[in-house]
């Protein structure tokens, strides 16, 4: 419980899609929730393709949309444990980690999902998968399970040392983790073994995202660092802010940062420099936890992002629609 409490405080904010067609029981229409109608801290998201979107968060909460959010689905997870993170490494299969060693597979583009053996109780903040067989998922205490085989099997390679892992990026044969106090380790054969390198900033990194070797990571006081050499050396970004970021992500030379008290930034030179977005005034008063970038959106720059209390908002380039 300790560990729990001082996840809450680092990242207070941080833990305090439609389609009619996909099954349903017989003579029953699958339920349509509006935007507005979300109550859940939400805590994660993802594209699942160019036309749906899946967000998770509190209370096993899942919502699938196929309108860019405008109205969802719910999905049932068969948990009430809060979820952390969900990637699909191709418009089929999923994974979503949360409480307690929770791990969930989809095979069928988020409409269903089933638990899977993680091998850990320790909760999971963050899972990623560089295709469908290899995956990692990380988090409390230096919990570290990887996967050759889509899931069927995990195997526990935690740390020796109690630290905080929130993020992890899968890429090639290798993966990037960031933690608690800037840490950062690396694995070069698919997660199987990892290797202390020196911390890539001097606060907590909460968020992670890659995109063509190029990493960037997020974390208190406003921090964004990033590396041009598959996370060998780290340079510190320019904010202009102090908000904890919560969230990252990259897409070629575009990206979103997301935080605190409604932080919206975003970069157009692979995370070098980030300007901020002015929000509303009401998206001011929540805190921000997720940022997904559609796959491909000829030209322009499309991204969902969510937060506390369920609430939900388009970006394009440096518009913000909610």
């Amino acid at each position: 419980m300790g560990r729990v409490h001082t996840f809450m405080i680092l990242i207070p904010a941080l833990f305090l899609l439609a389609c009619a067609c996909w099954p349903a029981h017989a003579g029953e229409a699958p339920e349509i929730v509006k935007a507005s109608e979300i109550r859940e801290n939400i805590f994660a998201s993802t594209f699942v393709s160019e036309k749906e979107i899946i967000i998770v968060g509190d209370n096993g909460r899942i919502l699938l949309s196929g309108d860019l959010g405008k109205t969802w689905t719910p999905i049932s997870s068969g948990t009430g444990e809060r979820l952390f993170s969900v990637c699909f490494p191709d418009p089929w299969n999923g994974w979503i980690a949360g409480r307690a060693g929770l791990i969930l597979h989809s095979a069928d583009g988020g409409r269903s999902w089933a638990r899977q053996a993680s091998n850990t109780t320790h909760h999971l903040f963050s899972i990623h998968f560089s295709d469908r067989l290899h995956g990692c998922a990380v988090g409390d205490w230096g919990a570290i399970v990887v996967t050759e085989d889509g899931g069927m099997s995990w195997k526990d390679v935690r740390l020796p040392e109690d630290v905080v892992l929130y993020a992890v990026r899968m890429a090639g044969q290798g993966g990037i983790i960031v933690g608690e106090y800037g840490s950062l380790y690396r694995s070069q054969d698919l997660g199987k073994t990892w290797t202390a390198g020196d911390p890539a900033a001097f606060q907590s990194l909460f968020c992670l995202s890659e995109s063509n070797g190029v990493y960037v990571a997020g974390g208190l006081d406003g921090a964004i660092v990033y590396s041009q050499d598959n996370g060998k050396t780290w340079m510190e970004a320019q904010t202009g802010m102090n908000q904890p970021i919560y969230s990252i992500e990259l897409k070629g030379n575009a990206g979103y940062a997301l935080g605190d008290r409604g932080s919206v930034l975003m970069t157009v030179d692979a995370g070098v420099t980030w300007n901020q977005i002015k929000v509303p005034l009401q998206i001011e008063l929540f805190w921000l936890s997720t940022v997904s970038i559609m796959p491909s959106a000829g030209g322009s720059v499309i991204g969902f992002g969510a937060g506390s209390h369920g609430l939900t908002f388009q970006l394009k380039d440096q518009d913000i629609a909610w």
